[in-house]
């Protein structure tokens, strides 16, 4: 973390600053997706506050985009219990839907599935790169390595087994609703990596994961070639697709907790996306 007045603590101008943002996370949600409520929290650590922030959608029908494929769906069934009032649903439910992670197995037969994925691979520190000014421009914009060299130049070297995650204000049900409305050739425009930038943190950075805001590591127009996806993952890495309220957590000096079910030979699965600062 940052210091202004001390090791490891953020200055009081940048911590009201997030705690606005916190605020205006919870209290006014987005159009399309919904982030889970309440967005932050902070807790007490030796007389200093610790904040979280969550940084995953609710997991609802509204993540059904690609019909006639059902990605979620749930229907209620009786359990031992149902004379004393007990609930039991049946979940369908396509790994790679909301907030969730793509592992090695994603895209390589011999790559780890999510349940072995290491602990230590899950807590991380967290280098956020803000897109948002080269989305407005282009809504296919891909972070090269100039983005992370700027961001670098500004809080120094990504730290060693951090995800580097994108903020660029993307809003993926938002986007899928109003689609019909852009022209043929932005439909399929989304920000993500761009293979050179991906290749940058796999060759010359310690990385563990990369992350985005949109519902793809890769760029739209890069489907279904998937070229940052086939690389990154069959590299043993993660990607994290779909998070939220990625600007109500600082830049630098985070801390990513990766809440993913350890379940054998799966490909990925929805997530619970923390950071604690």
């Amino acid at each position: 973390m940052t210091d202004a007045d001390g090791a490891g603590r953020l200055p009081r101008r940048e911590l009201f600053g997030l705690a606005l943002a916190l605020g205006a996370a919870a209290a006014a949600p987005p159009a399309g997706a919904a982030p889970v409520k309440p967005a932050g929290a902070s807790v007490m650590m030796h007389g200093r506050p610790l904040h979280v922030v969550d940084l995953t959608h609710e997991l609802t029908g509204d993540f059904n985009m690609s019909p006639p494929r059902t990605r979620i769906a749930m229907q209620p069934i009786d359990g031992s219990g149902v004379a004393v009032g007990m609930k039991l649903n049946l979940l369908t439910l396509v790994e790679h839907t909301g907030t969730h992670i793509d592992v090695p197995r994603h895209f390589s037969d011999s790559g780890a599935s999510l349940g072995q994925i290491p602990i230590g691979d899950l807590v991380v520190p967290l280098a956020i790169l803000d897109l948002r000014g080269r989305v407005q421009l282009d809504r296919n914009a891909g972070v090269g390595v100039a983005d992370i060299l700027a961001w670098e130049r500004r809080h120094g070297r990504l730290p060693e087994g951090c995800c580097v995650a994108v903020n660029s204000g993307w809003d993926p049900i938002g986007h899928y609703q109003h689609s019909g409305d852009l022209p043929a050739e932005e439909r399929r425009k989304a920000p993500g990596f761009s293979p050179e930038g991906a290749e940058f943190l796999m060759t010359s950075r310690q990385v563990k994961g990369i992350a985005v805001d949109a519902m793809s590591i890769d760029t739209g127009t890069n489907g279904p070639a998937y070229p940052v996806h086939q690389a990154w993952l069959r590299s043993g890495r993660w990607g994290i697709e779909g998070l939220t309220n990625l600007d109500a957590v600082p830049a630098s000096g985070a801390i990513l907790i990766v809440g993913a079910a350890p379940i054998l030979n799966a490909t990925g699965f929805p997530i619970r996306a923390l950071a604690i600062f």
